[in-house]
């Protein structure tokens, strides 16, 4: 068994195991957009493209936020206290192995919820995503977006306790690039917010799924989907690229003296 898989292992059952970070993982990411496509669905209209996108939007958040950045945050926060980190240096593992191990269960969750968001929008009458590719890149871009971001984070996160409060800046960043925020600034702030980690991801999403970044618009087409995208995916390629080098040289592998 290779080092990578043996610590995807033991972050699946520890988080099996932690009933908190099990209910963000899993629950949180699904309860919301789910119960708005349940409420869209009784519509007089059935449901409706913007219905969709807001459920979409929800989801991605919960699913990056507190699945994903939280709980990796608290992984590597918790894992340095306990000098677990520390000791897996020591071994043959490389310092890759021992910062990927934990984040593939993330990963992999990402996979499945949005397997299962899908095909409960799809049951529900919702529209056949315009390009599934860029849905993807979206959820799994996101999703080693806000993991490199959690890496940032626990360098100066103490302890998991701690992460409740050094977390709030990246939570309120990603708040703050929601569609509905968007669009009731002034275009000068819109195109500022246009720049942070989640309204990437909801442009990339939007456009796979409805063909616009705007639910509701009319579809630019397939093919189209792909010259919009090139800004969205700049931004996130720039985030991620730039929180691993920041990563790189600040990331603290034992606990503060």
């Amino acid at each position: 068994m290779s080092t990578m898989t043996a610590l995807s292992r033991a972050e699946f059952t520890l988080l099996g195991r932690n009933r908190v970070l099990l209910f963000n993982a899993i629950v949180m990411p699904l309860i919301f957009p789910i119960a708005l496509l349940i409420i869209g669905s009784r519509g007089d209209d059935g449901l409706t493209d913007a219905g969709v996108g807001a459920a979409l939007e929800i989801f991605a958040l919960f699913l990056l936020v507190f699945m994903v950045y939280y709980n990796m945050l608290s992984v590597y926060a918790t894992r340095r206290d306990e000098l677990v980190l520390k000791r897996l240096r020591t071994g043959e593992s490389s310092d890759v192995q021992i910062l990927l191990g934990p984040a593939v269960p993330s990963f992999i969750l990402t996979v499945a919820l949005g397997l299962i968001v899908g095909a409960v929008v799809l049951a529900f009458g919702g529209p056949v995503p315009t390009n599934a590719l860029l849905v993807a890149v979206a959820l799994l871009g996101g999703a080693a977006l806000f993991a490199a971001l959690a890496l940032i984070t626990s360098a100066f996160t103490r302890n998991a306790e701690a992460a409740q409060i050094t977390s709030l800046p990246v939570i309120l960043v990603a708040m703050a690039g929601s569609s509905l925020l968007r669009d009731a600034l002034p275009d000068s702030f819109s195109r500022v917010i246009e720049l942070t980690p989640m309204a990437a991801v909801s442009d990339l999403l939007n456009l796979g799924w409805f063909g616009n970044t705007t639910a509701g618009d009319a579809s630019i087409g397939f093919a189209a989907t792909f010259t919009e995208a090139a800004m969205p995916l700049t931004v996130m390629i720039a985030w991620i690229l730039g929180s691993l080098l920041i990563a790189r040289t600040h990331f603290r592998w034992e606990p503060r003296s």
